[in-house]
């Protein structure tokens, strides 16, 4: 049985197996009766993951991350056995420490992407209706092929490219996995589900190893602006038993893709 993604430029697509079929999010109504002529065993709603930069305002984010979304399952529904969508471990970012999916949401309004959790909110609470829809929360997570806009997009370009860069505040700790790991979650679950590697990650010190690896020195090419450094936010991270994903994990497969990229 085929399975669907849809949102082809986003980071995650890139890491489903090859034989997945991959659509654009964008006038996917043009192409919905030509979808709804097949039965999948699972469709992957991954579009907007990469929009946090371009967006601006509440209305924009809810057309994409609830009518967007609940349209095309509406339409969907009865095509797949599976429909994941994901949600985002920043509903949980006032809490501190361990989190898990027993604990209730509750995050920032003065967060800087408090329109974003709002619309993944609201189109979590919609979507209980469906009973074959999956909500997959991942923690953190980069590759090169990350946008621009974010920090990890100015780090891969930098190492790939051999260019100098200015950065921020990267002097913190996050549950940070890789795409392909949230992928493969995706593919597994069977239930809705929080992804992460059950550990924090000081930020700084992976960046570093990155540099490392490619024998770049970080200090020659990066400048840490120290205006731009915020008051720390604190930090959650996965609620596991073990570590999920480990620091090796997260190394070698940034550094594969890093390398595939040169």
């Amino acid at each position: 049985m085929n399975n669907l993604v849809i949102g082809n430029t986003s980071q995650l697509a890139h890491y489903f197996p090859e034989d997945y079929l991959k659509v654009s999010s964008r006038n996917i109504f043009e192409n919905i009766d030509k979808l709804k002529e097949n039965a999948y065993d699972r469709i992957f709603l991954t579009f907007a993951e990469q929009r946090l930069h371009e967006i601006n305002s509440l209305q924009t984010y809810l057309e994409t991350n609830y009518t967007l979304t609940l349209n095309v399952i509406e339409n969907l529904k009865n095509n797949a056995n599976k429909i994941i969508v994901y949600g985002s471990c920043e509903l949980w970012n006032n809490y501190v420490g361990e989190i898990s999916l027993e604990d209730p949401f509750d995050y920032n309004l003065n967060n800087c992407y408090w329109g974003y959790c709002i619309s993944k909110h609201e189109m979590i609470k919609e979507i209980k209706k469906y009973r074959n829809v999956i909500v997959i929360h991942p923690f953190n997570f980069n590759s090169p092929y990350r946008k621009s806009g974010f920090l990890f997009y100015k780090i891969f370009d930098s190492i790939i490219n051999k260019k100098k860069i200015e950065i921020g505040d990267t002097y913190f700790y996050r549950d940070i996995v890789h795409p392909k790991y949230v992928v493969e979650r995706s593919i597994q679950a069977e239930k809705d589900e929080l992804v992460g590697s059950g550990r924090l990650i000081f930020i700084n010190d992976f960046i570093r190893d990155l540099y490392k690896e490619f024998n770049m020195n970080y200090d020659y090419y990066v400048k840490e602006n120290k205006e731009n450094f915020n008051v720390k936010k604190p930090a959650i991270y996965l609620k596991s038993k073990k570590v999920m994903y480990t620091y090796d994990d997260l190394l070698n497969d940034t550094i594969n893709d890093i390398k595939n990229m040169k």
